[in-house]
């Protein structure tokens, strides 16, 4: 088969592991510095090490290889035309099994390593020799620089450049402006890198504007601008798709759709340097799109709240494992048992709700009104697990005393809400369920014993069972509209007339 390429096609690399004689196409490096070697079939072509006569991406892989692989003489490399890589490789192989006879036909395609791997010899030749300190140096030094070093990388953050931001191009082309952003409390956070939560953004396509809902972040460029970067609500993951390198397997498109976190971390690779980086990978639950952060931006705390990590808690986690069953005590003295995992739009530690199913739908979350959003993107526990009281429920602001009190994990009563799914208000009990993660909703106080309790707003409950919840009231069945707040019968003589009517059209049979 005749090997020979045109010059101007993609060229791919095929590596030989002349310990075990795996033979497949390089897919970037692992994080031990190894080759990540993938089959030659079209489907896995997206992961495949590309690279042409005139581009770095070649010199950039083997300058990472050569620095992190310990064993690089244990591998041999040859390049091939991308296109034609599937029937090449067969050739290879066969013309493998005796590379000494086959010498002469191999040749036009091994890669000499050898000026690579000079120079890798050299940065780290010099690069020992600037690490090198006198023997005599005390171990109290060492600790000293140690620290000054810490405290160096702590100087070395800087949230990004908010003067560096062009608000009149943000505004025009996407219609998001300063004053909306810091009135919901979302610029500081993407200030830090982090994403905001659901926002309605309006991008120009021509002369018109067209409103949707992302999440939004800023992205520091290479020219010192800021770019604004939305994160569009997707219907449902695509986790059929490669992902930076990597390619979701049975189990972890399961871990991801139940938990929202993959539950091990993935090697992911630059396509521009072939350089992989070891990640985790989570769901952003708000709009379905695949997030991943490096395992070094995360760090594992030694306690949450009151409760003090074990050391093998910190290696699952480390791991990207769950921790299910873990009893945690809040510094309140509140105590509850949840499940620990890495979560990267938390970049941290989160508590794995119980009812974590990813929704795949998220048209509902559309027609929410502002304030549901707002609840819905609220973080419930500071960094030490404690829990916070938001400043309004339903649209309605909460009392210094009621906060203090849903902090305090007790119930609190907020009357006339506009929650239900007919926009009217309504009354309810609040208090935080700790196994959910989230609020609960009411008709009666939890804290009070059945024999003890006083349903709030009684009047509230055939509206919140009709209108939200679905239900049936026979007195209300066929007057065709949302009930108003305590309403239980016929509001005026029309829809009375309209009850009348569709009652004694209704057909014999059981009654429900």
């Amino acid at each position: 088969m005749e090997l020979k390429k045109k010059e101007t096609e993609k060229d791919v690399l095929i590596v030989r592991d002349e310990k075990t004689g795996e033979i497949g196409v390089v897919a970037g490096l692992k994080s031990d510095g190894t080759p990540n070697v993938t089959n030659a079939k079209p489907e896995n072509g997206q992961a495949f090490l590309r690279f042409d006569r005139h581009g770095d991406v070649l010199d950039n892989f083997f300058s990472n290889f050569f620095r992190q692989c310990k064993e690089p003489k244990r591998f041999g490399f040859y390049r091939v035309a991308a296109d034609r890589v599937e029937n090449v490789l067969q050739v290879l192989k066969d013309l493998l099994k005796n590379p000494e006879a086959n010498k002469e036909l191999l040749a036009p395609h091994l890669v000499d390593t050898e000026k690579y791997e000079k120079l890798a010899k050299q940065e780290q030749s010099e690069t020992s020799t600037k690490e090198k300190t006198p023997q005599e140096q005390t171990e109290g030094k060492g600790q000293q620089q140690e620290a000054q070093q810490g405290d160096k990388q702590k100087k070395e953050y800087q949230p990004i450049d908010e003067n560096r931001i062009n608000w009149s191009e943000l505004e025009e082309k996407w219609g998001v402006n300063r004053q909306s952003l810091e009135a919901s409390g979302n610029f500081k956070k993407m200030l830090n890198y982090g994403k905001s939560s659901l926002v309605t953004v309006a991008p120009k396509f021509g002369d018109e504007r067209f409103e949707t809902e992302a999440r939004l972040s800023f992205k520091s460029m290479p020219d010192g601008s800021v770019r604004l970067i939305p994160h569009l609500i997707r219907k449902e993951p695509q986790l059929d798709k490669g992902f930076e390198g990597y390619t979701f397997s049975a189990e972890d498109k399961n871990n991801l759709k139940n938990t929202g976190n993959m539950g091990r971390i993935a090697q992911l690779t630059n396509s521009s340097t072939g350089e992989t980086t070891p990640a985790y990978i989570s769901i952003d639950r708000l709009t379905n799109n695949i997030a991943a952060i490096p395992v070094n931006k995360i760090r594992i705390p030694e306690k949450i709240g009151d409760t003090i990590l074990t050391e093998q808690d910190k290696k699952e986690l480390r791991a990207g494992h769950p921790v299910p069953n873990k009893e945690i005590t809040l510094t309140n003295g509140k105590a509850f048992t949840t499940t620990l995992q890495v979560n990267v739009e938390q970049r941290g530690v989160e508590f794995v709700p119980l009812n974590s199913q990813i929704k795949q739908d998220n048209q509902q979350a559309k027609h929410e009104d502002q304030q549901q959003q707002k609840t819905y993107n609220f973080q419930w526990l500071d960094a030490s697990g404690n829990l916070r009281a938001p400043k309004t429920f339903g649209g309605v602001t909460l009392t210094p005393e009621q906060q203090s009190d849903f902090t305090a994990g007790k119930a609190i009563l907020v009357n006339d809400m506009v929650r239900d799914k007919q926009g009217k208000p309504y009354t309810a009990y609040i208090k935080f369920n700790q196994e959910e993660g989230k609020p609960k909703y009411y008709r009666s106080d939890p804290d009070v014993s059945k024999a003890q309790q006083v349903t709030p707003s009684s009047d509230s409950k055939t509206q919140v069972a009709v209108n939200s919840e679905g239900k049936t009231n026979e007195a209300t069945k066929h007057i065709a509209e949302p009930l108003q707040q305590g309403q239980a019968t016929p509001a005026n003589t029309q829809q009375q007339q309209r009850q009348s009517q569709g009652t004694q059209n209704k057909p014999k049979g059981v009654g429900v």
